[in-house]
Protein backbone atom coordinates (compact mmCIF):
# COMPACT_ATOMS: atom_id res chain seq x y z
CA UNK A 1 0.00 0.00 0.00
CA UNK A 2 1.17 3.47 -0.76
CA UNK A 3 0.61 6.02 1.97
CA UNK A 4 0.39 8.81 -0.55
CA UNK A 5 -3.28 9.15 0.27
CA UNK A 6 -2.43 10.05 3.86
CA UNK A 7 -0.83 13.47 3.76
CA UNK A 8 1.01 15.36 6.52
CA UNK A 9 -1.15 17.62 8.59
CA UNK A 10 -1.74 20.96 6.93
CA UNK A 11 -4.58 22.79 8.73
CA UNK A 12 -7.12 24.45 6.48
CA UNK A 13 -7.73 28.14 6.85
CA UNK A 14 -11.30 27.53 7.96
CA UNK A 15 -12.05 24.67 10.33
CA UNK A 16 -15.71 24.71 9.37
CA UNK A 17 -14.81 23.65 5.82
CA UNK A 18 -13.37 20.34 7.03
CA UNK A 19 -15.37 17.31 8.07
CA UNK A 20 -14.39 15.94 11.44
CA UNK A 21 -13.84 12.72 13.37
CA UNK A 22 -14.90 12.29 16.98
CA UNK A 23 -12.00 12.22 19.41
CA UNK A 24 -13.43 9.08 21.02
CA UNK A 25 -13.18 7.37 17.63
CA UNK A 26 -9.56 8.49 17.28
CA UNK A 27 -8.60 7.34 20.76
CA UNK A 28 -7.18 4.00 19.63
CA UNK A 29 -4.72 5.48 17.15
CA UNK A 30 -3.76 8.30 19.55
CA UNK A 31 -3.07 5.80 22.33
CA UNK A 32 -1.06 3.66 19.91
CA UNK A 33 1.78 6.20 20.22
CA UNK A 34 2.52 4.76 23.64
CA UNK A 35 4.36 2.07 21.66
CA UNK A 36 6.84 4.79 20.75
CA UNK A 37 6.99 6.20 24.31
CA UNK A 38 5.07 9.27 23.18
CA UNK A 39 2.35 10.80 25.34
CA UNK A 40 -0.32 13.17 24.06
CA UNK A 41 1.90 16.20 24.56
CA UNK A 42 4.67 14.58 22.51
CA UNK A 43 2.20 13.72 19.76
CA UNK A 44 0.74 17.23 19.75
CA UNK A 45 4.25 18.66 19.48
CA UNK A 46 5.09 16.37 16.55
CA UNK A 47 1.90 17.43 14.78
CA UNK A 48 2.39 21.09 15.72
CA UNK A 49 -1.03 21.42 17.34
CA UNK A 50 -2.25 22.29 20.82
CA UNK A 51 -2.67 19.25 23.13
CA UNK A 52 -6.24 20.45 23.76
CA UNK A 53 -7.16 19.20 20.28
CA UNK A 54 -6.18 15.65 21.28
CA UNK A 55 -7.48 15.54 24.83
CA UNK A 56 -10.64 17.57 25.36
CA UNK A 57 -13.82 15.63 25.94
CA UNK A 58 -16.16 15.64 22.93
CA UNK A 59 -13.43 17.17 20.76
CA UNK A 60 -13.80 16.93 16.97
CA UNK A 61 -10.62 16.37 14.97
CA UNK A 62 -10.34 17.91 11.47
CA UNK A 63 -10.00 15.06 8.99
CA UNK A 64 -6.58 16.28 7.80
CA UNK A 65 -5.32 16.07 11.38
CA UNK A 66 -6.82 12.61 11.84
CA UNK A 67 -5.12 11.36 8.67
CA UNK A 68 -1.85 12.94 9.76
CA UNK A 69 -2.02 10.99 13.03
CA UNK A 70 -2.42 7.75 11.06
CA UNK A 71 0.39 8.74 8.71
CA UNK A 72 2.77 9.42 11.58
CA UNK A 73 1.86 6.13 13.28
CA UNK A 74 2.53 4.17 10.09
CA UNK A 75 5.79 6.01 9.57
CA UNK A 76 7.00 5.30 13.11
CA UNK A 77 5.83 1.69 13.17
CA UNK A 78 6.98 0.94 9.61
CA UNK A 79 3.80 -1.12 9.40
CA UNK A 80 1.65 -0.37 6.33
CA UNK A 81 -0.97 -2.85 7.58
CA UNK A 82 -1.33 -1.00 10.89
CA UNK A 83 -5.12 -0.67 10.59
CA UNK A 84 -5.56 -4.43 10.32
CA UNK A 85 -3.00 -5.14 13.05
CA UNK A 86 -4.84 -2.80 15.42
CA UNK A 87 -8.12 -4.56 14.64
CA UNK A 88 -6.56 -7.86 15.68
CA UNK A 89 -5.69 -6.35 19.07
CA UNK A 90 -9.15 -4.82 19.59
CA UNK A 91 -10.89 -5.81 22.83
CA UNK A 92 -14.20 -5.15 24.57
CA UNK A 93 -12.47 -2.38 26.55
CA UNK A 94 -11.91 -0.52 23.27
CA UNK A 95 -15.61 -0.05 22.53
CA UNK A 96 -16.49 3.55 21.85
CA UNK A 97 -19.74 5.34 22.58
CA UNK A 98 -21.61 4.33 19.41
CA UNK A 99 -20.31 0.75 19.58
CA UNK A 100 -21.74 0.45 23.10
CA UNK A 101 -25.11 1.52 21.73
CA UNK A 102 -24.92 -1.07 18.95
CA UNK A 103 -23.87 -4.10 20.97
CA UNK A 104 -26.11 -3.39 23.94
CA UNK A 105 -29.24 -3.16 21.78
CA UNK A 106 -31.94 -5.89 22.04
CA UNK A 107 -31.09 -7.15 18.54
CA UNK A 108 -28.40 -6.42 15.98
CA UNK A 109 -31.05 -4.93 13.71
CA UNK A 110 -31.86 -2.20 16.21
CA UNK A 111 -28.15 -1.75 16.88
CA UNK A 112 -27.50 -1.35 13.15
CA UNK A 113 -30.23 1.28 12.87
CA UNK A 114 -28.54 3.31 15.58
CA UNK A 115 -25.13 2.75 13.98
CA UNK A 116 -26.28 4.20 10.67
CA UNK A 117 -28.05 7.13 12.32
CA UNK A 118 -25.21 8.01 14.68
CA UNK A 119 -22.25 7.42 12.39
CA UNK A 120 -21.57 11.12 11.84
CA UNK A 121 -20.65 11.20 15.54
CA UNK A 122 -17.88 8.77 14.62
CA UNK A 123 -16.75 10.18 11.26
CA UNK A 124 -18.36 12.91 9.16
CA UNK A 125 -16.39 11.96 6.03
CA UNK A 126 -18.35 8.73 5.61
CA UNK A 127 -21.99 8.37 4.62
CA UNK A 128 -23.23 5.13 6.13
CA UNK A 129 -26.25 3.38 4.65
CA UNK A 130 -27.94 0.01 4.90
CA UNK A 131 -29.80 -1.63 2.02
CA UNK A 132 -31.43 -5.04 1.63
CA UNK A 133 -31.59 -7.15 -1.50
CA UNK A 134 -33.22 -10.54 -1.31
CA UNK A 135 -31.71 -12.40 1.61
CA UNK A 136 -28.70 -10.09 1.78
CA UNK A 137 -28.02 -7.03 3.89
CA UNK A 138 -25.39 -4.51 2.73
CA UNK A 139 -23.77 -2.01 5.06
CA UNK A 140 -22.13 0.63 2.86
CA UNK A 141 -19.41 3.07 3.88
CA UNK A 142 -19.39 5.75 1.19
CA UNK A 143 -16.56 8.28 1.33
CA UNK A 144 -18.08 11.64 0.43
CA UNK A 145 -14.85 13.14 -0.90
CA UNK A 146 -12.04 10.99 -2.39
CA UNK A 147 -9.27 13.05 -0.79
CA UNK A 148 -10.54 12.06 2.65
CA UNK A 149 -10.41 8.31 2.03
CA UNK A 150 -8.15 6.69 4.62
CA UNK A 151 -7.09 3.13 3.81
CA UNK A 152 -5.85 2.23 7.29
CA UNK A 153 -8.92 3.63 9.02
CA UNK A 154 -11.29 1.79 6.67
CA UNK A 155 -9.40 -1.48 7.09
CA UNK A 156 -9.60 -1.18 10.86
CA UNK A 157 -13.26 -0.10 10.82
CA UNK A 158 -14.55 -3.00 8.72
CA UNK A 159 -12.37 -5.52 10.52
CA UNK A 160 -13.55 -4.51 14.00
CA UNK A 161 -17.21 -4.48 12.92
CA UNK A 162 -16.86 -8.15 12.03
CA UNK A 163 -14.73 -9.02 15.05
CA UNK A 164 -16.97 -7.22 17.54
CA UNK A 165 -20.12 -8.73 16.04
CA UNK A 166 -18.67 -12.22 16.44
CA UNK A 167 -17.73 -11.44 20.05
CA UNK A 168 -21.18 -10.02 20.77
CA UNK A 169 -22.90 -13.14 19.43
CA UNK A 170 -20.32 -15.59 20.74
CA UNK A 171 -19.96 -17.40 17.42
CA UNK A 172 -18.75 -16.97 13.80
CA UNK A 173 -21.05 -14.71 11.82
CA UNK A 174 -22.64 -14.99 8.42
CA UNK A 175 -20.66 -12.34 6.55
CA UNK A 176 -20.59 -13.21 2.87
CA UNK A 177 -18.23 -10.63 1.38
CA UNK A 178 -16.20 -7.52 2.14
CA UNK A 179 -15.55 -4.81 -0.45
CA UNK A 180 -12.88 -2.11 -0.28
CA UNK A 181 -12.59 1.01 -2.35
CA UNK A 182 -8.79 0.91 -2.53
CA UNK A 183 -6.75 -1.47 -4.64
CA UNK A 184 -5.22 -4.68 -3.31
CA UNK A 185 -2.26 -3.78 -1.03
CA UNK A 186 1.03 -5.64 -0.87
CA UNK A 187 -0.08 -7.33 2.37
CA UNK A 188 -3.42 -8.56 0.96
CA UNK A 189 -2.73 -12.10 2.24
CA UNK A 190 -3.25 -10.74 5.76
CA UNK A 191 -6.90 -10.20 4.91
CA UNK A 192 -7.39 -13.98 4.89
CA UNK A 193 -6.48 -14.07 8.59
CA UNK A 194 -9.03 -11.42 9.50
CA UNK A 195 -12.04 -11.58 7.21
CA UNK A 196 -14.10 -14.82 7.25
CA UNK A 197 -15.29 -14.29 3.69
CA UNK A 198 -14.09 -13.25 0.20
CA UNK A 199 -12.57 -9.77 -0.13
CA UNK A 200 -12.77 -7.59 -3.24
CA UNK A 201 -10.71 -4.48 -3.92
CA UNK A 202 -11.16 -1.50 -6.22
CA UNK A 203 -14.90 -1.28 -5.59
CA UNK A 204 -17.02 1.89 -5.78
CA UNK A 205 -17.29 1.98 -1.98
CA UNK A 206 -16.49 -0.08 1.11
CA UNK A 207 -19.18 -2.57 2.02
CA UNK A 208 -20.02 -5.46 4.33
CA UNK A 209 -22.40 -8.06 2.85
CA UNK A 210 -24.14 -10.54 5.14
CA UNK A 211 -27.23 -12.67 5.59
CA UNK A 212 -30.22 -10.69 6.87
CA UNK A 213 -30.74 -13.45 9.43
CA UNK A 214 -27.80 -12.00 11.30
CA UNK A 215 -29.80 -8.94 12.29
CA UNK A 216 -32.42 -10.92 14.19
CA UNK A 217 -29.83 -12.28 16.61
CA UNK A 218 -29.37 -10.91 20.12
CA UNK A 219 -26.02 -9.87 21.61
CA UNK A 220 -25.32 -12.28 24.48
CA UNK A 221 -23.98 -9.77 27.00
CA UNK A 222 -26.19 -6.82 26.20
CA UNK A 223 -26.83 -4.41 29.04
CA UNK A 224 -30.04 -2.35 28.68
CA UNK A 225 -28.84 0.20 31.25
CA UNK A 226 -25.59 0.72 29.35
CA UNK A 227 -27.56 1.04 26.12
CA UNK A 228 -29.87 3.69 27.55
CA UNK A 229 -27.04 5.76 29.01
CA UNK A 230 -24.82 5.64 25.94
CA UNK A 231 -27.72 6.22 23.54
CA UNK A 232 -28.77 9.34 25.43
CA UNK A 233 -25.22 10.68 25.39
CA UNK A 234 -24.72 9.86 21.71
CA UNK A 235 -27.96 11.62 20.80
CA UNK A 236 -26.80 14.69 22.71
CA UNK A 237 -23.53 14.77 20.79
CA UNK A 238 -25.35 14.33 17.50
CA UNK A 239 -27.77 17.16 18.26
CA UNK A 240 -25.00 19.62 19.03
CA UNK A 241 -22.50 18.43 16.45
CA UNK A 242 -22.85 21.52 14.32
CA UNK A 243 -24.02 23.85 17.06
CA UNK A 244 -21.26 23.46 19.61
CA UNK A 245 -19.72 26.77 20.60
CA UNK A 246 -16.01 27.40 20.83
CA UNK A 247 -15.92 29.90 23.69
CA UNK A 248 -14.60 27.36 26.18
CA UNK A 249 -11.82 26.29 23.77
CA UNK A 250 -10.73 29.87 23.22
CA UNK A 251 -10.80 30.58 26.95
CA UNK A 252 -8.54 27.62 27.71
CA UNK A 253 -6.04 28.78 25.10
CA UNK A 254 -6.16 32.35 26.41
CA UNK A 255 -5.56 31.09 29.95
CA UNK A 256 -2.50 29.22 28.76
CA UNK A 257 -0.93 31.82 26.47
CA UNK A 258 -2.13 35.34 27.34
CA UNK A 259 1.14 36.22 29.14
CA UNK A 260 3.25 35.43 26.06
CA UNK A 261 4.65 38.32 24.03
CA UNK A 262 3.25 37.09 20.72
CA UNK A 263 -0.21 36.33 22.11
CA UNK A 264 -3.10 37.66 20.03
CA UNK A 265 -6.27 36.54 18.28
CA UNK A 266 -4.26 35.40 15.28
CA UNK A 267 -2.31 32.92 17.42
CA UNK A 268 -5.48 31.53 18.99
CA UNK A 269 -7.15 31.20 15.59
CA UNK A 270 -4.16 29.33 14.21
CA UNK A 271 -4.16 26.97 17.20
CA UNK A 272 -7.79 26.15 16.39
CA UNK A 273 -7.05 25.73 12.67
CA UNK A 274 -9.12 28.65 11.42
CA UNK A 275 -8.69 32.21 10.25
CA UNK A 276 -9.02 35.16 12.62
CA UNK A 277 -12.18 36.28 10.80
CA UNK A 278 -13.72 32.83 11.25
CA UNK A 279 -12.78 32.87 14.93
CA UNK A 280 -14.55 36.19 15.41
CA UNK A 281 -17.60 34.94 13.53
CA UNK A 282 -17.86 31.70 15.51
CA UNK A 283 -17.48 33.55 18.80
CA UNK A 284 -20.20 35.98 17.78
CA UNK A 285 -22.48 33.02 17.02
CA UNK A 286 -21.70 31.81 20.55
CA UNK A 287 -22.65 35.23 22.00
CA UNK A 288 -19.04 35.99 22.88
CA UNK A 289 -16.11 38.06 21.67
CA UNK A 290 -12.36 37.53 21.83
CA UNK A 291 -11.73 40.72 23.81
CA UNK A 292 -14.40 39.80 26.36
CA UNK A 293 -12.83 36.37 26.87
CA UNK A 294 -9.38 37.94 27.37
CA UNK A 295 -10.88 40.37 29.90
CA UNK A 296 -12.60 37.48 31.69
CA UNK A 297 -9.36 35.52 31.94
CA UNK A 298 -7.38 38.54 33.14
CA UNK A 299 -10.03 39.37 35.74
CA UNK A 300 -10.04 35.80 37.04
CA UNK A 301 -6.25 35.86 37.28
CA UNK A 302 -6.18 39.28 38.92
CA UNK A 303 -8.67 38.25 41.58
CA UNK A 304 -6.77 35.02 42.19
CA UNK A 305 -3.56 36.99 42.83
CA UNK A 306 -5.27 39.59 45.00
CA UNK A 307 -6.81 36.83 47.12
CA UNK A 308 -3.80 34.50 47.38
CA UNK A 309 -1.03 37.11 47.42
CA UNK A 310 -2.34 40.04 49.51
CA UNK A 311 1.05 41.76 49.59
CA UNK A 312 1.88 41.49 45.86
CA UNK A 313 2.63 44.97 44.41
CA UNK A 314 -0.14 46.14 42.08
CA UNK A 315 2.47 47.15 39.51
CA UNK A 316 3.78 43.57 39.37
CA UNK A 317 0.24 42.21 38.99
CA UNK A 318 -0.38 44.65 36.14
CA UNK A 319 2.74 43.54 34.27
CA UNK A 320 1.94 39.87 34.88
CA UNK A 321 -1.45 40.43 33.25
CA UNK A 322 0.08 42.08 30.19
CA UNK A 323 -0.58 45.73 31.01
CA UNK A 324 2.17 48.19 30.14
CA UNK A 325 1.47 50.38 33.15
CA UNK A 326 -0.47 50.34 36.40
CA UNK A 327 -2.94 53.02 35.30
CA UNK A 328 -4.15 50.85 32.39
CA UNK A 329 -4.66 47.90 34.75
CA UNK A 330 -6.51 50.12 37.24
CA UNK A 331 -8.90 51.45 34.57
CA UNK A 332 -9.58 47.95 33.22
CA UNK A 333 -10.15 46.45 36.68
CA UNK A 334 -12.57 49.23 37.61
CA UNK A 335 -14.46 48.64 34.35
CA UNK A 336 -14.75 44.94 35.18
CA UNK A 337 -15.69 45.20 38.88
CA UNK A 338 -16.66 48.80 39.65
CA UNK A 339 -13.66 49.08 42.00
CA UNK A 340 -9.96 49.78 41.56
CA UNK A 341 -7.53 46.96 42.46
CA UNK A 342 -6.60 48.81 45.65
CA UNK A 343 -10.25 49.24 46.64
CA UNK A 344 -10.96 45.58 45.86
CA UNK A 345 -7.98 44.46 47.96
CA UNK A 346 -9.14 46.65 50.84
CA UNK A 347 -12.59 45.07 50.61
CA UNK A 348 -11.00 41.64 50.86
CA UNK A 349 -8.99 42.65 53.94
CA UNK A 350 -12.06 44.05 55.65
CA UNK A 351 -13.97 40.87 54.90
CA UNK A 352 -11.16 38.76 56.36
CA UNK A 353 -10.93 40.94 59.51
CA UNK A 354 -14.65 40.49 60.09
Amino acid sequence: MSNGDITPYQPLAVLGSEPTVGLASARAIIEYFHHFEMDVNDLASALKVEPILLTEEDQRLPITLYKAIWSLAIEKSQEPALGLKMALEDSIEDLGLVAHVVYNSPTLREGLEHYVRLFSVVNETIELSYVESGDEGRLRFICKQPQHYNISDMERTLAIVIKRTEKALGKPTEFQAVHFQHGAPSYHSLYDDIFPCPVKFGQSHCELIFSKRLLDQKPKRRNPHMRKATLTYANQILSRLFKRGIKHKVKRLVEKHFQEDDFDAEMVAKSLNMSRQTLYRKLKNDDASFSDIVDEVKLDKAIEILVTQPNAPLTVIAYDLGFSELSAFTRAFKRWTGKTPAEYRKTLQISQDE
